[in-house]
């Protein structure tokens, strides 16, 4: 789930700003608490999507940002309040993923080839590439992982690619 707004902080309208963290945080915040309330003691595990826009600073990207970075602050708090239940709460955070949602910027080759560069793996990756990860974090493999965000982004946010 969410949306994003990529625009510089002045010339964000607070009704923008509103709707991203609705879409992006309050959404989480209320998945979470109804989740945990069913579970009622049961273990179980969850995942959210964070972005690496809330690990480090990515020009225009500031309220997508501040949302995504509560949704961090969510998981590792939660997690440490719910661990003693068996419960265990993540969140990847993927970078550009080609989805509906990019399909406007991506289909412009120069647009595409200019994302897959930022990429040292390169290319730009799949929701299934994603959600492959997401899926790994909800089985046993990942039993002894929470409060964990786990970036799913081509080395975007460790890596440096050698510039040639």
């Amino acid at each position: 789930m969410g949306n994003t707004l990529i625009a510089p902080l002045h010339r964000t309208r607070a009704d923008a700003y509103r709707e991203i963290l609705r879409v992006n945080l309050d959404s989480a915040v209320f998945m979470l608490q109804a989740w945990i309330t069913a579970l009622n003691r049961t273990p179980g595990a969850a995942v959210f999507a964070s972005s690496v826009v809330a690990r480090i600073g990515v020009a225009n990207h500031e309220a997508i940002a501040a949302a995504k970075g509560g949704v961090e602050a969510l998981v590792r708090s939660a997690a440490a309040t719910y661990a003693t239940q068996g419960l265990r709460i993540n969140a990847v955070a993927p970078g550009m993923i080609d989805t509906p949602m990019t399909a406007g910027m991506l289909k412009m080759p120069a647009m595409r080839e200019g994302a897959a560069r930022q990429y040292p793996l390169g290319g730009v990756q799949t929701a299934d590439q994603v959600a492959d990860v997401m899926a790994w974090l909800l089985g046993d493999g990942a039993a002894r992982l929470t409060g964990q965000v786990i970036a799913v982004d081509g080395g975007f946010t460790t890596v440096r690619p050698l510039v040639k």
